[in-house]
């Protein structure tokens, strides 16, 4: 039974009024806001409150990534935050975490602050494979919470109801049996949704470097012949799609200075050289930052000639690579490229080129 105490004769002063106001609004600091206006609090009761009062304002993310199994996950589904049960029915406030296992938490502004989301919030659901729910992530750019799971906002107790007190108890009451308790309800697991497609990650790089280039060439006079190698500084822009954690495709133009070769009378000869291609890239993440990744392909060769013009020639291509990454979007970049040489029929006969170049590569 509840009691409740009459308050008739306690007077509120105007000090004490004041003094209440003030406690009142110093009890919970602003939120902190980042560049996007999602907004972090400094404790969990103050996200919880905010959440229960209607005032907070929950997380949009503003970026998108494919999703990727872990180990002992199976297939994923989209779903919404209260798809994990009653205990979201009002959604989450969850701690701000930053990247790991190559994925990003929320904004670095906001790590370490308890972060709301809502209960209609799209999040990607990870199942083991008996079909168990093992871990969710937000949904648009599979950034992950501070646990497999983010931290629901506890439900509130249901206002306490007066009651009038209990009448005397009357001489030998008949005291009966408690009621059986009701048997649990089981309510059935849902049925696991469709597999989310895995999404195509494009992006665009560009490096700079040095190419190695080399040629023999029989002049018709024959002393103007020319046997000489040179390096010179070059570059490479191209666009790529990794279409998943492994495979990848690349298309790529590479150009650079004009290369100084020397014939044995000691004439000297400036040739051009410039390379389209196109590769696939297959690769895996060393680290959390750092991936590795070779390349296979073609690249269709153009050399000035040395008695004007320019021919052309496909090649065959080999190389490597890594990015490292500096943020969810931006990473360094460093390709090595060999071009297989010609046949030793031709005339000019081009040797290997070989590139070395780095720079920056920005996904999308």
């Amino acid at each position: 039974m509840l009691h409740y105490i009459e308050m008739h004769h306690i007077k509120l002063t105007p000090l004490a009024l004041l003094t209440g106001s003030l406690l009142v609004t110093t009890a919970f600091a602003a939120p902190t806001v980042d560049k996007e206006g999602n907004t972090g609090y400094a404790t969990a009761a103050e996200c919880d409150a905010a959440v229960i009062a209607g005032t907070a304002r929950f997380y949009q993310p503003v970026t998108q990534m494919p999703t990727k199994l872990q180990k002992g996950e199976k297939r994923v589904s989209k779903g919404k935050l209260s798809d994990l049960g009653p205990a979201y029915q009002l959604g989450a406030c969850d701690l701000g975490v930053g990247r790991k296992n190559g994925r990003n938490g929320v904004s670095k502004a906001l790590q370490g602050k308890y972060v709301p989301f809502s209960p209609d919030s799209a999040v990607n659901l990870y199942a083991d494979a008996t079909g168990k729910t093992v871990r969710a992530s937000m949904a648009q750019c599979d950034n992950r919470f501070s646990g497999a799971f983010p931290r629901a906002v506890p439900v509130p107790p249901p206002a306490p109801v007066a009651v009038a007190p209990a009448p005397a108890p009357a001489p030998a009451p008949v005291v009966a049996a408690p009621a059986p308790a009701p048997a649990p309800v089981v309510v059935p697991a849902p049925a696991p949704a469709p597999v989310a497609k895995k999404g195509i990650t494009p992006y665009v790089f560009g490096t700079l470097g040095a190419v190695n280039d080399s040629v023999n060439y029989g002049a018709p006079a024959g002393l103007s012949n020319v046997g000489d190698s040179d390096r010179q500084s070059g570059g490479q822009l191209g666009v790529g799609l990794q279409f998943n954690d492994l495979l990848g495709a690349e298309l790529f133009y590479q150009g650079g200075k004009k290369h100084e070769y020397t014939a044995f009378n000691g004439t000297g000869y400036d040739i051009g050289v410039k390379a389209l291609g196109a590769r696939l890239t297959l690769g895996t993440n060393v680290t959390e930052k750092l991936r590795l990744f070779g390349k296979l392909g073609a690249a269709r060769v153009t050399h000035d000639l040395f008695t004007g013009g320019d021919e052309s020639k496909t090649r065959a291509l080999l190389g490597a690579g890594l990015t490292y990454s500096l943020s969810e979007n931006l990473g360094v970049r460093f390709d090595y490229d060999h071009i297989r040489r010609q046949g030793s029929s031709t005339n000019p006969r081009w040797g290997n080129i070989d590139y070395f170049g780095l720079g920056l590569q920005y996904s999308f």
